[in-house]
C-alpha cells in the first residue's frame, strides 16, 4: 500500500513537470510572436514657392507631400530652418505650412524636419535665391495643368493648357515638353498661348509633358512633370459622337464622301465658352464667349451658339484656323463649304457664285436631309446687338474673310432650297459656327 502511494506521488510529480515545461513552451512562443513592430523613419519633402524671389518675396513652405509608413500627415510635427544655420527659426507644429521673408539678398538653403509619434525624424533641403529688389525676377512656375497631372481615360484628341504668371508683369513664352518617356522630349518652343495640341494621340498610352517658361528677358522657370492616361478603345471615327474635352458637349458626326475630297463635319453648330448678353461686344480676353439667341441659354442647347467673326477665329485671320473648334478640328473654310456643295450635287459652275446657287442643294443640309447635316434655323445676332429671323434662317460663318471687316457666310432659308453664299457679311454679326475635322 504504501508503494502504491509513493508511485501516486512520483506521478503526480511527473505531470506537474510536464505542465510546468509546457507552460515554459507557450510563454517562450508567446514571447517570440509578439515582438514589437519596427518604426520607420519619416520622409520628409517640400516645395517652396517661389524658389527665386528679393527681399519682399514672401516664400510659401509646403511639407504636404512628406510620408510615414506609420503615422498620418497628421500625426508628424514639424519645424523649419529657412538658412540652414542650425538654429530652428519656427517651433514645432502640426501645420505642414510654413512662410518666410528674408531680409537679406544671397542664396539659402531651407531644411525641415519631420517627426513621427515615436520621435524618429527626417530631414530635406531645398536651395533659394533672394536678389536684390529691382532685380529682374524669373517667371513663377506653370501651374494647374489640363488634363490634371494623374488624370487617366483622356481622349485621343486633347489640348494641353495651363497657367503662368510673372512677377514683373513680363511678356511670357513658353517651351512645352512632350512624350511617352520620362522626362519628355522638347516638342514646341516659344509658344505664346497657354496652350498646346500635341496632335493625336495612342490609345493605353500613358504621357508625359512639362512646360518652361520664359520672360522677355531670358530668365526661365521650369514645372514639374505631369502626367495623363489615354482611354483604351476610344479612337474617333467619322460618324461616332465626338465628346469635346473641354465641356464634355457631345457633337455627332457625318462622313462626306465628295468627288474632290472626303470630309468629316459636325452635324450640330458649336456651343462652347460663356453666355453673353447680345448688347455686348465679345472681347479678347482669353475666355471663350457665345451668344445665345434672346440671350436664352436653352436656345444654345437647342440651335448652338452664335459668335462674332474674330471669336470664333480666336483673334487670328488664317483660314482654316482652330478658333472656338476643339483640338483636331477647325473653323470650316469657304473652301470647305465649296466641297460640301459639290459632294451634294451643287453643279461645279454655280459653286464659287455669290446670292443664291444651285437647285435643291439645302435639302440635304437641313433637318431630315440625306447627308445628316441638320441645318437648324438658328437665326442670327446684328451688328447693333439685336437677334433676329430664328426659325427663317440658318447662318454659318466661315474662316473665309473678304476685307478687314468682312467674311464669306452661308444662308439657308426655310422656304427656298437653295444655297446663298455672301461675302459681305460683316464680322461683328454673331452666327453660327460648323467644324470640319483637319
Amino acid at each position: 500500500m504504501l508503494k502504491k502511494f509513493h508511485h501516486l506521488i512520483l506521478l503526480a510529480a511527473g505531470i506537474s513537470l510536464l505542465l510546468v515545461s509546457c507552460d515554459k513552451k507557450d510563454d517562450d512562443n508567446t514571447g517570440d510572436d509578439n515582438q514589437t513592430p519596427v518604426n520607420h523613419a519619416p520622409v520628409a519633402s517640400f516645395t517652396v514657392n517661389p524658389t527665386t524671389g528679393n527681399t519682399t518675396t514672401l516664400f510659401v513652405f509646403d511639407a504636404s507631400a512628406s510620408t510615414d509608413q506609420e503615422d498620418a500627415l497628421s500625426s508628424l510635427t514639424l519645424r523649419w530652418d529657412f538658412d540652414n544655420d542650425g538654429t530652428w527659426d519656427t517651433p514645432v507644429s502640426g501645420s505642414p505650412l510654413a512662410s518666410h521673408q528674408y531680409t537679406t539678398a544671397g542664396d539659402y538653403t531651407a531644411k525641415l524636419e519631420v517627426t513621427d509619434s515615436k520621435g524618429l525624424s527626417g530631414t530635406a533641403t531645398k536651395n533659394i535665391t533672394v536678389i536684390p529688389v529691382g532685380t529682374n525676377l524669373p517667371p513663377d512656375p506653370p501651374s494647374n495643368p489640363v488634363p490634371a497631372d494623374g488624370a487617366i481615360d483622356q481622349e485621343l484628341i486633347i489640348t494641353l493648357s495651363w497657367t503662368c504668371s510673372d512677377p514683373d508683369q513680363d511678356p511670357l513664352t513658353y517651351d512645352v515638353y512632350f512624350g511617352t518617356v520620362n522626362p519628355p522630349a522638347l516638342a514646341q518652343q516659344d509658344v505664346a498661348a497657354t496652350s498646346f495640341d500635341p496632335g493625336s494621340l495612342q490609345e493605353s498610352t500613358n504621357y508625359f509633358w512639362k512646360i518652361v517658361a520664359r520672360d522677355d528677358e531670358g530668365l526661365e522657370t521650369a514645372g514639374p512633370v505631369w502626367q495623363f492616361s489615354t482611354k483604351a478603345g476610344s479612337t474617333f471615327q467619322c460618324g461616332d459622337p465626338f465628346t469635346d474635352p473641354r465641356d464634355g458637349k457631345v457633337y455627332n458626326t457625318i462622313f462626306i464622301n465628295g468627288p474632290t475630297v472626303d470630309q468629316c463635319w459636325m452635324a450640330s453648330n458649336m456651343n462652347i465658352g460663356t453666355r453673353i448678353n447680345g448688347s455686348q461686344a465679345m472681347a479678347d480676353n482669353g475666355a471663350i464667349e457665345k451668344y445665345c439667341y434672346d440671350d436664352n441659354e436653352t436656345n444654345c442647347d437647342t440651335y448652338g451658339a452664335l459668335y462674332q467673326w474674330n471669336e470664333m477665329m480666336q483673334y487670328v485671320t488664317t483660314e482654316g484656323a482652330q478658333g472656338i473648334c476643339p483640338a483636331g478640328w477647325h473653323v470650316a473654310s469657304d473652301l470647305d463649304w465649296q466641297y460640301l456643295e459639290e459632294a451634294i450635287g451643287m453643279p461645279f459652275s454655280e459653286i464659287t457664285k455669290t446670292g443664291m446657287r444651285g437647285t435643291d442643294e439645302a435639302l440635304h443640309l437641313k433637318p431630315g436631309g440625306s447627308t445628316g447635316f441638320n441645318a437648324l434655323f438658328n437665326g442670327y445676332r446684328n451688328n447693333g446687338g439685336n437677334f433676329l429671323n430664328t426659325g427663317i434662317y440658318s447662318t454659318f460663318a466661315t474662316s473665309t474673310q473678304n476685307s478687314i471687316n468682312l467674311a464669306y457666310v452661308r444662308y439657308l432659308f426655310n422656304n427656298n432650297d437653295q444655297i446663298y453664299r455672301d461675302g459681305n457679311t460683316e464680322k461683328a454679326f454673331g452666327l453660327g459656327v460648323r467644324c470640319i475635322a483637319d
